[in-house]
Parts: structure tokens; sequence; C-alpha cells
């Protein structure tokens, strides 16, 4: 995420020619909104204290990408398919954290583990 993030801004990866919703994203400016978002967020998933607020900053963003893929522009779907899937096994990763939030289940304040 921090990587094309980042290529939003100083644009160091080809990008193909844009669908007409991307361009109309770039020319208003609120793709520097996601794009800055996607680097926040995946920043904070590389510092485990604040991986949660990562995950609650990035899961948004993860779904329009796919939601883009799947509906109009059908070029990159397979790269979103995998995000998603990253994405969806980071938070089960974390199941413990969001399991009383999303599941009713789990102890959000005891995040220690034992083997």
């Amino acid at each position: 995420m921090i990587v094309f993030g980042l290529n939003g801004f100083v644009n160091f990866i080809p990008v193909p020619e844009f669908h007409d919703f991307m361009k109309l994203l770039v020319d208003s400016g609120y793709i520097y909104l996601v794009k800055g978002i996607e680097v926040i967020g995946g920043s904070l998933l590389l510092i485990p204290r604040f991986a949660n607020a990562g995950l609650l900053l990035i899961t948004p963003v993860v779904v329009n990408i796919c939601a883009y893929h799947l509906f109009l522009d059908h070029r990159n779907w397979p790269v979103s398919l995998i995000l998603a899937l990253l994405n969806i096994a980071i938070i089960y990763s974390r199941r413990a954290d969001f399991g009383k939030f999303l599941f009713g289940f789990g102890n959000p304040t005891n995040n220690k583990t034992t083997n």
C-alpha cells in the first residue's frame, strides 16, 4: 500500500491509460486524499502498536479498489483480489483485537498470546 500510495504522488511506476472514473478522481484532486490514506495506513501497519488503526484506514480503500476493478476496469482484478486476501489475512491474524467489535467475542484489551 505504501509503494502504490507514494506512486500517486511521485509516479515512479508506469500507469496504463486511466478509466474515465479514474480520470475524474485525478482531475478533481481527490486521488491525493486516497493515496495519502494508503501511505498513512500502510505505514501504520508496519508499527505493531498502530496496526489496528492502519487496518481501519486501509480496509475501506481496499474494498473500493476491489469494487473499481470488479465493476469498472477489469484489467488488474487479480491484483485487487490478492490485496483483498492479504487484508483479510491481516484482519484474521488480529482477530482477538477485532473479535469483540466484529463478532461479539474476544478480549480486545488482552493482546498477550501464550504458546
